[in-house]
């Protein structure tokens, strides 16, 4: 056992920022276990593709039962880009229909069920407006079975051209929740030239979203990939950037296995939305100006530039995901003007090579993101109604944005304030879905409490210490956390706990740097240990909430220790 322990601390026995083979070999352990967990039911690989769209009102589609005319007690249909309602007549002989009531679409890319008790051959779906479009109808009988059905016409025919995809159970494996209605629905559009329906934040997000549809088809799985893998490389991102921090593996690694078991990160990556590139992007940007305040003010420029370029490379690709991409700016203007200021102070001036650096910083962080800003609606004009092919049309764009943002006061059921958030008063519930009599499937928006309670008392930790000691690695945490975090005091939009999302990373880091220091104190390597081993048995508490695993819906309410905490 001595033998085996003296091994394993050997193993993480390292204490450099040069990432080595032991750190891959970690790295690869956590996404493996992390795409193992989110990667399982993800979403379904099997969707309808091909649609019929009804152009105008009062357009038919006619179905044909094979055989004699028989009872039907309920028809599931899946619906398309554009929701609409529909008027159902049906007739036994084929020429005298009767009305039998009407089937309306929930949302986009979503099956629903419309029950009815009708014995009929013939059924006859007469659009109520123009522009929505079904992608399959499926019949059943009064014992649940599957009733096969064909197209009277050739355009009727593309109702039931793909009767494998129809789902056995409607769930969130096979339709859309929550914000993938605009999200994923705008990829959608993105791919097939139409104009896009969500346009009130820039395209970037849901262009990386767009890019397995073109391969995979609208599926859930497709729509939902991109998302989780950048969930994924938040691993690799973060371990590398507690790598550079701590100059150890240990803490490294306590890092990594936060980010890999926090079930809010679990459950956003998994939302076919932008977030995960958001965040990933912004832990990437923040990691690189961190490097870059570790250089001393006599090192060569050269590597100065480097870490800079990189850092304002990934600032403009976060803040092309989400406006909030902004607020990293903010933490990142204030520590590279903070370090210019402390060096320009002992040195009693400010320096040639960093007239060279602020020079260089104009396009890094505002003349390269504004270009790929740009690109991103030039290259792809339909990714807003109205189009966008020259600086006057983006700038409109840009204005009505601001306009949207700025006047959107329509309250949410779970809204919430940003001073609730740290505490997570209000969990943002996703999803629900009973498939039968005592189970439940739900997805919620909540973290670790383990990760999320703890980081409170770590951040006051950071603050004191960032204070008392004005280490850089305090400070930056800090100033990264609050920058984050603080500008939404002042926003007066609905918000919700998501916004906090960009936050858990540096939180994180405030958590390592508290288990360190009471770790060093006390010469005891256990209290990570035991708090790692806390963090993994929280979240396989919570893990069926935040995936959407069915469970009894008495272990749910188990789970439900705040009376503000509703899924």
């Amino acid at each position: 056992m001595k033998k085996l322990y003296r091994k394993i601390r050997s193993f993480f026995n390292d204490e450099s920022r040069k990432m080595k083979k032991n750190d891959w070999i970690i790295v690869g352990g956590l996404m493996g276990i992390y795409a193992l967990i989110s990667f399982s039911n993800l979403g379904s690989f099997h969707n309808p593709q091909s649609f019929l769209t009804f152009d105008a009102a009062d357009q038919e589609a006619t179905l044909e039962i094979e055989g004699e005319a028989v009872e039907v007690s309920k028809i599931r249909h899946y619906s398309g880009e554009e929701v609409g309602s529909y008027q159902l007549l049906v007739s036994v002989d084929g020429e005298n229909y009767e009305e039998i009531g009407t089937m309306t679409d929930d949302s986009v890319f979503l099956w629903s069920d419309t029950n009815i008790s009708s014995v009929f051959k013939y059924l006859k779906i007469v659009s109520l407006q123009g522009g929505s479009s079904i992608g399959e109808v499926q019949l059943y009988n009064q014992y649940g079975e599957k009733i096969k059905t064909v197209g009277a016409t050739e355009r009727s025919k593309l109702l039931v051209d793909e009767a494998k995809s129809v789902p056995g159970v409607i769930s969130y494996m096979n339709s859309t929740y929550f914000d993938e209605i605009y999200f994923a629905r705008t990829a959608y559009d993105y791919l097939h030239q139409i104009q896009a329906m969500e346009w009130v934040h820039p395209p970037l997000g849901k262009l990386l979203q767009m890019i397995p549809l073109f391969f995979l088809g609208m599926t859930p799985f497709a729509y939902r990939f991109m998302g989780n893998l950048a969930a994924l490389f938040m691993i690799p991102a973060l371990y590398v950037f507690a790598k550079t921090m701590f100059k150890n593996r240990k803490y490294a690694f306590l890092a990594g296995m936060l980010i890999t078991f926090d079930t809010f990160h679990l459950a956003q990556g998994r939302l076919g939305t932008v977030d995960s590139f958001l965040v990933l992007f912004m832990i990437l940007s923040g990691l690189f100006m961190y490097k870059y305040l570790l250089l001393d003010k006599y090192d060569s420029i050269k590597p100065k530039l480097r870490n800079l370029f990189l850092s304002g490379l990934f600032f403009g690709l976060a803040t092309c995901v989400k406006w909030t991409g902004l607020y990293l700016g903010l933490g990142l203007c204030i520590l590279f003007f903070g370090k210019l200021l402390l060096d320009s102070l002992k040195d009693h001036k400010l320096s040639k090579q960093y007239i060279r650096i602020i020079l260089a910083c104009i396009l890094f962080f505002v003349l390269i993101p504004a270009g790929i800003y740009a690109t991103c609606y030039f290259l792809f004009p339909n990714v807003y109604p109205s189009g966008v092919h020259n600086f006057k049309e983006l700038l409109t764009q840009i204005q009505e944005m601001f306009h949207y943002h700025s006047t959107l006061h329509e309250g949410h059921p779970f809204s919430s304030k940003w001073y609730t958030w740290p505490i997570m008063l209000k969990p943002v519930w996703y999803y629900v879905s009973y498939p039968s009599t005592g189970l439940k499937s739900t997805i919620v928006a909540i973290g670790n409490p383990a990760i999320w309670w703890f980081g409170i008392l770590a951040f006051v930790f950071a603050l004191i210490q960032s204070i008392r000691t004005r280490k850089i690695e305090f400070v930056s945490v800090v100033v990264m956390m609050l920058s984050l975090w603080l500008p939404y005091a002042f926003i007066g939009r609905v918000m919700f706990l998501y916004h906090y999302y960009p936050v858990i990373p540096f939180m994180i880091l405030a958590i390592v740097q508290f288990i360190r220091y009471w770790s060093e104190k006390f010469k005891n390597i256990w209290i990570a240990v035991i708090y790692i081993s806390v963090v993994v048995i929280f979240f396989a508490w919570f893990y069926p909430v935040a995936s959407g695993a069915v469970m009894p819906e008495t272990y749910i309410d188990s789970l439900k220790w705040l009376s503000t905490w509703i899924f």
